[in-house]
Parts: C-alpha cells; sequence; structure tokens
C-alpha cells in the first residue's frame, strides 16, 4: 500500500507541470489518469493469478482512455478505439475464463450437465 502511496504521489508530481498549461476546469484529471495506470501496472506486476492481472489490465486500459478523452476534449476517434480495445479485452477476459474452465472439469460440452442429478 505504500508503493501505491507513492506512485500515486509521483504521478501527480509528474503529471503538475503539464497540467499548469490546460486552461479547463478539470486540471488533475491527467494526474488521476496517470495514477491510474501506474496503479494497474503494478497490480499486474505484483500478482500472481491471471484474473487480478486481468483486471488490472482493464484498469489500465480504462486510465489510459481517461487520459486521452480529457487530454483531446473527447475525440471521437479516441472513442472508437476505445471500444474496440474494449472489444478485445472482452475477448482475452472469455478466453481465460473458458481456459480456466476447461481445466477445472476436462470439457467444455454442455452434455455433461445432463448426467448430473440433484
Amino acid at each position: 500500500m505504500l508503493l501505491g502511496i507513492v506512485l500515486v504521489i509521483f504521478a501527480f508530481n509528474l503529471a503538475l507541470p503539464i497540467s499548469g498549461l490546460s486552461q479547463s476546469v478539470a486540471r488533475g484529471t491527467l494526474g488521476i489518469a496517470l495514477a491510474c495506470v501506474l496503479l494497474s501496472f503494478l497490480m499486474m506486476i505484483t500478482r500472481t493469478k491471471a484474473i487480478p492481472q486481468v483486471i488490472g489490465f482493464l484498469a489500465m486500459e480504462n486510465g489510459l482512455f481517461f487520459a486521452a478523452t480529457s487530454a483531446t476534449y473527447g475525440m471521437p476517434m479516441v472513442v472508437e478505439l476505445g471500444i474496440a480495445l474494449d472489444v478485445l479485452v472482452g475477448m482475452l477476459i472469455l478466453g481465460v475464463f473458458f481456459f480456466q474452465i476447461r481445466e477445472q472439469f476436462d470439457s467444455l460440452d454442455l452434455q455433461h450437465f445432463e448426467k448430473l442429478k440433484e
């Protein structure tokens, strides 16, 4: 947790000169987005299971998307790229879940459920 606090302070200090040049109301958005990206990198590095690493990747993608939309004032191309990346990440998560199910139950065939009884 202390490393996470240090990363947040580092992110805001790194974004401070860039935020000072901004004329908009949301000056802290770049610091928040950078902190989100750094914390998600930390989560991806420190966790050993697949699901927390995927959650860290999703958080990183959301932080990058937040930084892009705040820096470009909602450019449509950024939105389209974000949606495309969300679909890609969704397929990655489904692949991880199906792989885990296949490892646990030896098959993805639903015909095996018919053999189950109460």
